[in-house]
């Protein structure tokens, strides 16, 4: 973070204020900070739409614009930015609501210094790019999930997934929809398994005796549940799970 520059905004119409802001934020070696200054959220707006920010910092009372409205149509149309509030004394509570419509923080005019400031707005940069980093993976889960899921459908199969220590059994969702289950019940213990489905003790028996990590099985069981036969094919990926495809004989 030696050479790390940063790029912020502050919306304020309180000279005074931003003044102080600019001097505190200018006190800062590492990082360094790159200010520009919008008095109202028309000169905000133009900024905005020609630039990208790193930081914006942003009072909520403006000659043209008052109040959580401020937030709520700032992030709006500009959405996906970090944005940390500025409030006076009277509009603590009002700094609390400010989160609940996507800033970062909230700071109270005359209740933080240079340090404070700039502490502030790194910790809410940091969480602000964890975040960022979190949804990016949680999307790529999704779709991962998604075609996982799309495969089975294609095919016609289901997964099932034996968690041995555990004992518990995962069934995915094409799954329980080719056996006629309950869709909102994934987990099931290895007796309920065996008791509606599966002779997974069978598996399990079978697989400790005989498999390796990558060695691959397939058995053909009969379910109480669909009229015909299921086949299973499955691997002992690990002494403490097995895996398995079933689908139509």
């Amino acid at each position: 973070m030696d050479k790390q520059e940063l790029k912020v905004l502050l919306i304020e119409d309180n000279a005074g204020d931003a003044f102080l802001i600019k001097f505190y934020l200018g006190e800062s070696m590492s990082p360094r900070f790159n200010f520009f200054h919008a008095d109202c959220m028309k000169a905000a707006h133009e900024l905005l739409a020609a630039n990208q920010f790193d930081i914006i910092l942003m009072d909520l009372n403006l000659p043209d614009s008052v109040g959580l409205d401020t937030i709520k149509k700032l992030l709006e149309t500009y959405p996906n930015n970090l944005v940390v509030v500025l409030t006076g004394l009277v509009d603590e509570k009002v700094g609390l609501e400010t989160v609940r419509y996507g800033a970062q923080d909230f700071l109270v005019k005359g209740k933080f210094d240079g340090k404070v400031l700039i502490s502030s707005i790194m910790f809410a940069f940091e969480r602000f790019n964890l975040n960022k980093q979190l949804s990016s993976v949680a999307s790529q889960l999704n779709k991962g999930e998604e075609r996982f899921a799309n495969i089975q459908t294609l095919f016609n199969a289901g997964y099932i997934e034996v968690d041995l220590p555990k004992r518990t059994v995962y069934h995915s969702p094409p799954l329980l929809k080719l056996l006629n289950q309950p869709a909102d019940k994934e987990y099931w213990t290895i007796e309920e398994t065996m008791t509606n489905v599966l002779d997974v003790e069978r598996i399990i028996q079978e697989a400790k005796a005989s498999f390796v990590s990558s060695m691959v099985n397939e058995l053909a069981f009969g379910y109480k549940t669909y009229e015909g036969t299921l086949k299973v094919r499955w691997a002992k990926v690990s002494d403490d799970k097995i895996i398995g495809t079933i689908f139509p004989a």
